[in-house]
């Protein structure tokens, strides 16, 4: 959430900016802050609300193994398992996803990681987001990764 209401104003249109971030995803707590605003945004959103709404999602539960995830792809924490891109097909069969999708998706889970963090890991996560991103795109579109799209390590220190 990039905006507080200011109720000072009593106009429930005015808002407040929010500092700009001064730290890095150091944390499982930290993943678990941008997973649960990510998702409470994404479960608001016009696009992709309707997704979940139609998929009855259980939050509790999915922000859980989301929070397992980034756990992982940020820090090799053990404890997520699945596959999401595999996990999306069937929800793809009956919502079929479409570019623009992918593409609002993408930018809530930048804008919140930009919200909250700034450093190497937060980079790393949106790095990590929009390939997850074009992976599943491809998967679920059938598409294949073109030949000049370049391939870049991920490296993170903690």
């Amino acid at each position: 959430m990039s905006e507080h209401t200011n109720t000072a104003d009593h106009d429930p249109h005015a808002t407040i900016a929010l500092p700009p971030p001064d730290r890095d995803i150091s944390s499982r707590e930290d993943i678990a802050i941008f997973v649960t605003d990510f998702y409470r945004d994404v479960a608001m959103d016009d696009l992709l609300g309707p997704i979940f709404d139609a998929e009855h999602v259980h939050w509790a539960q999915h922000v859980d193994k989301l929070t397992d995830f980034w756990a992982w792809q940020l820090f090799g924490e053990r404890g997520y398992e699945g596959n999401p891109l595999l996990a999306h097909v069937p929800i793809d069969a009956k919502h079929p996803f479409s570019d623009a999708h992918f593409a609002r998706w993408l930018e809530m889970f930048t804008t919140t990681i930009d919200l909250h963090y700034v450093g190497p890991t937060a980079q790393t996560a949106k790095q990590r987001a929009a390939k997850m991103a074009s992976a599943m795109q491809r998967l679920l579109h059938g598409r294949s990764a073109s030949a000049d799209h370049p391939i870049t390590p991920y490296l993170t220190t903690r």
